[in-house]
């Protein structure tokens, strides 16, 4: 394929990141062929100075978070761990986010952190008429605190929205749009 992907187009997330989704065949606001790839998907991502991102998880892919520019604290807390755990990133630096895994982006800096997001299965956006059907992430209004009082188990996961059966039916919506049928 002779085509150069660029950066652009960013918008911010509900978790209070901005996303630059670029190389990504199962987001619907893609515009990429249906069948380019389907192993993995990369999107850029700036934090901006003292932001902290909600809380989120993601039910059915891994995410690696790697920090091309700048620095930023993730704070996970792990099906192995009983509490959360903060790891610092600098340039060059990643960190792999396993399926369930609560995270949460810490910039406490003055500076931007510009990072890049490979997730694997590609990550599934799929937004029809303005409103959202599926989205491989789930952003949580609870914070640590709160997680824990609720032993993990927060509402949103909870719901049919986060299954593999409602991952599959999205891929599902997609495919058939994109590729005009």
């Amino acid at each position: 394929m002779r085509r150069i992907f660029m950066i652009s187009g960013g918008f911010p997330v509900p978790d209070g990141t901005i996303v630059y989704p670029f190389l990504n065949t199962k987001d619907s606001t893609s515009g990429l062929p249906w069948d380019l790839l389907d192993g993995f998907s990369l999107s850029a991502g700036v934090i901006n100075p003292y932001i902290s991102s909600k809380i989120h998880v993601m039910p059915q892919v891994t995410q690696v978070t790697f920090v091309l520019e700048g620095q930023i604290d993730i704070v996970m807390k792990d099906t192995e761990s009983s509490e959360p755990y903060k790891l610092h990133l600098a340039g060059r630096q990643a960190v792999i986010t396993r399926p369930g895994t609560y995270f949460q982006i810490v910039n406490d800096t003055d500076r931007p952190c510009l990072v890049l997001y490979i997730v694997s299965p590609a990550y599934v956006f799929d937004l029809y008429d303005g409103q959202v059907r599926y989205d491989d992430a789930v952003v949580l209004d609870e914070d640590w605190q709160d997680l824990e009082k609720i032993n993990w188990l927060p509402s949103a996961l909870n719901s049919g929205w986060v299954t593999a059966e409602a991952r599959q039916a999205a891929l599902d919506r997609l495919g058939r749009h994109t590729q005009g049928s």
